[in-house]
């Protein structure tokens, strides 16, 4: 009894002296940076890779070229992933991520192994009910020269309180290689974000022997002539049917019936550099390392402090990829790094829209912003900053125009109409409020400037993705999951990280991202509504695919030939817009009732109604595959008026998941569609 109330009592004093250190002895950082950034920019080569397929075979070439150290940064790791996969399948464990790692740890005596630091988000599966499967990360990459930390922890809850350790995440996705090279982006080292150009929905080749027995050294020239399984497992994934993942120790099992169920597609962008903007990247992931592993009076999962600051490693490897300036961004708070609070992120993407001249492209898995609210309200302005240039290029007449791509629902599990659908409808009420139908949406603001309803499109215009194949002599169809947390403006600057469009990652106080800014410093000739204007390599060249993969014009020699050229974005606009609906109007025709999110859907009886809706799928079968003949690449229109009727906030909203709920009130009306208080 007396040394449990002697380790009570030190507990209790550590806290308290813990505490008292954190709020009387801190002294605020005062940065002078361009976006109040604790990094300057800088000179740098940079690389932009469009979904997963070129992201990680890109990691993967850095990793096994790894001659001192790796630092890996994940919101979610699975280290079952395989970085490469040919198109005949995936042959050998080689290219396996756990493998990969463990293979440079243990490198020979003589040569020295290569030690690995990695840092997850601990997703608390008693807080937060997920199971990201960071504790599983922890047994398998067990080995001297790996260290794997965790957190927010225990330590985190006693600092800072429960916000920090039960709604906010550590969203970032970063990996550093010998301080040479640096990635930045959407895509996690995890299931499910290993994807191609095409998106392919069906996978059901068999599985090589050479990986079903996990064996790296069987004959894999058995059946070279054959094809096998690139998605394997659990990495064949569809949340909307197959929920989380879960048993993720278990990677070899399926955990939805591939047979029957398509695969959800994930599109997302990601970016390489080198230079000095790669120590900056290093200097935060030190930081954030010896936050988390030096515990004050006890340690869960940790090792020794990373003490790396008097190593330089060359800033000026091999040149890649297009000259640019680089600086990094971050969100950060105490919580999250020790760091004093950093939203340059914010910042960054409220200058460059303010700035903006003539396009502004944007790709993100969320627009959920700048809604007043009396309770709960939305409080970064990236829709007021975009809201207002629309209205001065109105009134100015300007050539200008402002392009969003985004999922057509969240990434949620159950119907839209079931209780299981409630994550889906309270995300998607804060997408639908910000852009649509709130008092302070998009939409509302422009016409308030005075721009007519029928004009908007003339300015504005979001879009989703779908595809579609035969899925056992059955024709499927789904949407492409958008991921991507990326914005091009005027061919000339792009900024591409882990922040979404919402509070949690543009806040600083709340969830911590990495992101970059890139502004192009090699400058080519280029239009704009057809009239001369010089454009960015960097930025030029990643806006171009990313449309020309949405519209289906990838093969160079179809490109060519097309009416329509992406060069000009101005000039692309009327024409991305007539694709979209044209695909659209398809995809209704052809499946009817299964289409959703759709315009035709105002609340849950249309929704009912709809649903046994016949499409051609269902009457003729060789018509309804000659209609889909003639859908071009991907993009479709983003319904604009989705369960208008019904879309409400949730009980989530009060815990501050979503948006700011200071000042809020007990009548807070979760039963009335469109409005948060009566």
């Amino acid at each position: 009894m007396a040394l449990r109330g002697y380790l009570l009592t030190t507990v209790v004093t550590g806290s308290l002296a813990v505490l008292a250190s954190y709020y009387f002895n801190r002294t605020p950082e005062i940065r002078q940076n361009r976006f109040n950034s604790a990094f300057v920019p800088a000179q740098s080569q940079a690389r932009w890779y469009v979904d997963g397929q070129d992201y990680m075979s890109a990691v993967a070439d850095a990793i096994e070229a790894a001659s001192d150290e790796i630092f890996i940064t994940d919101w979610q790791m699975n280290p079952h992933i395989f970085m490469k996969r040919p198109d005949t399948g995936v042959d050998s464990l080689y290219w396996r991520l756990d493998k990969m790692l463990l293979r440079k740890a243990s490198r020979k005596a003589d040569q020295g192994g290569v030690k690995i630091y990695i840092l997850l988000y601990w997703e608390s599966k008693v807080l937060a009910g997920m199971d990201h499967g960071s504790d599983f990360v922890q047994v398998v990459l067990k080995h001297d020269n790996i260290s794997v930390l965790v957190h927010p922890d225990l330590n985190t809850a006693i600092h800072h309180g429960f916000e920090g350790t039960g709604w906010w995440s550590h969203h970032e996705k970063v990996v550093v290689v010998d301080r040479k090279i640096a990635f930045v982006g959407g895509i996690d080292l995890c299931f499910g974000r290993w994807d191609t150009h095409s998106h392919e929905l069906v996978d059901d080749y068999p599985v090589h022997p050479c990986v079903a027995g996990n064996n790296n050294d069987c004959d894999r020239s058995e059946g070279k002539d054959l094809k096998y399984s690139r998605w394997i497992g659990k990495d064949y994934g569809n949340t909307f049917y197959g929920g989380v993942r879960t048993q993720l120790d278990q990677s070899m099992v399926d955990y939805i019936d591939r047979s029957e169920i398509p695969r959800m597609p994930w599109h997302d962008v990601g970016c390489s550099f080198t230079g000095p903007p790669v120590q900056d990247v290093s200097k935060h992931f030190i930081q954030r390392y010896n936050s988390h592993s030096a515990q004050p009076w006890w340690k869960i999962w940790g090792d020794e402090p990373l003490y790396l600051e008097d190593k330089e490693y060359s800033a000026t490897p091999d040149s890649i990829g297009y000259d640019v300036q680089v600086q990094v961004l971050r969100s950060v708070d105490q919580w999250s790094t020790e760091e004093d609070h950093e939203a340059s992120i914010y910042n960054a993407y409220l200058h460059v829209i303010n700035e903006s001249k003539h396009f502004i492209y944007i790709e993100n898995q969320f627009f959920i912003s700048s809604q007043k609210g009396v309770f709960l309200k939305v409080k970064n302005q990236i829709l007021s900053a975009i809201a207002d240039r629309i209205i001065r290029a109105y009134k100015d007449d300007e050539d200008f125009h402002v392009i969003v791509v985004m999922p057509l629902k969240p990434e949620f599990p159950g119907e839209w109409e079931a209780e299981s659908g409630k994550d889906l409808r309270s995300v998607s009420y804060w997408n639908y409020l910000s852009i649509y139908s709130g008092e302070d949406s998009l939409y509302k603001r422009l016409e308030n400037g005075k721009i007519p309803q029928d004009i908007i499109p003339q300015y504005f215009n979001v879009y989703g993705l779908r595809t579609h194949c035969t899925l056992n002599n059955n024709l499927v169809t789904e949407i492409i999951y958008v991921h991507s947390k990326m914005m091009v403006v005027d061919d000339r600057v792009a900024i591409i990280g882990s922040a979404n469009i919402n509070d949690r990652s543009m806040l600083g106080y709340r969830d911590s991202e990495v992101a970059v800014i890139i502004e192009d410093r090699e400058m080519v000739d280029g239009k704009m509504n057809g009239q001369h204007f010089e454009v960015g390599k960097f930025s030029h060249s990643l806006r171009c695919h990313l449309m020309r993969e949405h519209l289906g014009l990838m093969d160079d020699e179809e490109y060519v030939t097309s009416d329509m050229k992406v060069d000009d974005p101005l000039a692309a606009t009327n024409f991305l817009l007539k694709v979209a609906q044209r695909n659209s109007a398809i995809y209704d025709r052809v499946f009817g009732g299964r289409i959703t999110p759709s315009d035709h859907v105002w609340n849950l009886e249309d929704l009912t109604e709809r649903s046994a809706i016949p499409g051609l799928v269902n009457i003729d079968l060789n018509e309804a595959k000659k209609e889909l003949d003639n859908v071009q690449g991907s993009i479709v229109s983003y319904p604009v008026l989705f369960l208008k009727d019904i879309l409400k906030p949730s009980y989530l909203d009060v815990l501050g998941v979503y948006v700011d709920t200071r000042g809020r009130s007990k009548t807070l009306n979760f039963d009335e569609p469109g409005t948060v208080f009566v």
